[in-house]
């Protein structure tokens, strides 16, 4: 038994901030139908391309079924209201207002089943002065101020910088994914489906500690955390490479300065006792005193880490082009509804054929002809 076996999820998404939420959904038992149009999800042309194929897309929707279907088609459309009837979440990503353009917006969904879960991520949400506007995650990064505070770790007064993977898009997912279970929940009291609308931006705003500090001191998070005494907290160079550490006031800093033999820091102090040790040493000897401590690990020395393996976050995937994969496991550790997420993401149309047999009755004779006529 999985934690979401029994429901059934319409992913109409593409691209990153959709795809993740489903992903989770999917690992945690919920059968996903993955819907794209004829020329497929935007990442699977996402470079490089390793025999066609994008790790990008292998990445993001493994345990999905994959179906192709054109909404715009009214044979494709009348298809997929149907399937909403038979279905518990509808999720996209569509710019605000494409749903409503194709006629499927929250009013007929909710018709057809009272108890849908409407789902949405879009950069700005449906309402607002900027709803209209298109986003992808740089934009998010932009819009909510975490490019202008990204800049305070690297320099101060130097352009604002950006996270790397995607973190504007994973977040919203993340988000939207909190959503989508607390309505369920609510359906399950209740038997009403709701219309859950998640926007890049707000999302990114939702999770900055350092609007509360810049509201109430002027002053960001990370500048908070390094001002006043000396800091002598952060990244260190050893002899092989480099660690991270994190010294707050307190008993923490009080063991470091016993390790040390000194009743007071200096960032010289600490730099040459790091300098003087290989990275194993630093973490051994810092972890053993109870500073949190990690190396900087490259991805190969974390695709080893032992740690990483005993909680079972890498995990070999079968894909019928690539082969044998190793891609990330599944963070949320269960102990009665382990998540899966090792079935490899489809094939485009791979589940055509077993979909609308299985939801809608049609024969394969009736599959290929829609197949033929360009509906799927």
């Amino acid at each position: 038994m999985k934690a979401l076996e029994g429901i059934r999820v319409l992913d109409l998404t593409h691209a990153h901030a959709g795809p993740i939420c489903t992903l989770y959904m999917a690992a945690m038992g919920a059968e996903v139908i993955k819907i794209e149009p004829a020329w497929g999800d935007r990442t699977r042309m996402f470079p490089p391309l390793v025999k066609g194929t994008s790790p990008y897309f292998v990445f993001l929707n493994r345990c999905k079924k994959g179906v192709t279907l054109d909404l715009k088609d009214p044979r494709g459309n009348e298809m997929f209201r149907k399937m909403v009837k038979k279905s518990d979440v509808v999720m996209e990503n569509f710019s605000a207002g494409t749903m409503d353009r194709l006629g499927l917006g929250w009013e007929t969904l909710h018709e057809l089943n009272p108890g849908i879960i409407f789902a949405s991520i879009s950069g700005f949400g449906q309402t607002g002065p900027w709803s209209d506007r298109r986003s992808f995650d740089p934009i998010a990064q932009a819009a909510s101020g975490y490019m202008w505070v990204m800049k305070d770790a690297i320099d101060p007064e130097g352009p604002p910088l950006m996270a790397q993977e995607a973190i504007a898009d994973t977040i919203p997912g993340f988000t939207c994914l909190i959503g989508i279970l607390a309505a369920l929940n609510h359906r399950n009291r209740t038997g009403r489906g709701q219309r859950i609308d998640v926007a890049q931006m707000d999302s990114m705003i939702g999770v900055m500690q350092s609007f509360s500090f810049w509201n109430l001191v002027n002053n960001t998070f990370r500048g908070a955390a390094t001002s006043g005494g000396v800091r002598v907290s952060g990244l260190h160079k050893a002899e092989d490479g480099y660690v991270m550490f994190s010294l707050p006031a307190g008993r923490i800093t009080d063991w470091f300065q016993e390790l040390l033999g000194v009743e007071e820091l200096t960032p010289d102090m600490v730099t040459k006792w790091v300098a003087e040790r290989t990275v194993d040493e630093v973490v051994e000897q810092l972890a053993k005193t109870g500073v949190p401590v990690a190396p900087v690990q490259d991805l190969d020395q974390t695709l080893a880490n032992e740690h990483a393996r005993a909680r079972e976050m890498f995990v070999k995937v079968d894909h019928p082009v690539l082969g044998e994969t190793t891609l990330p496991g599944f963070a949320i550790k269960f102990s009665e509804t382990k998540g899966h997420i090792s079935t490899p993401a489809p094939l485009l149309g791979q589940h055509n054929e077993e979909v609308y047999s299985e939801l809608l009755g049609l024969s394969k004779e009736e599959v290929e002809g829609l197949r033929k006529a360009g509906v799927i």
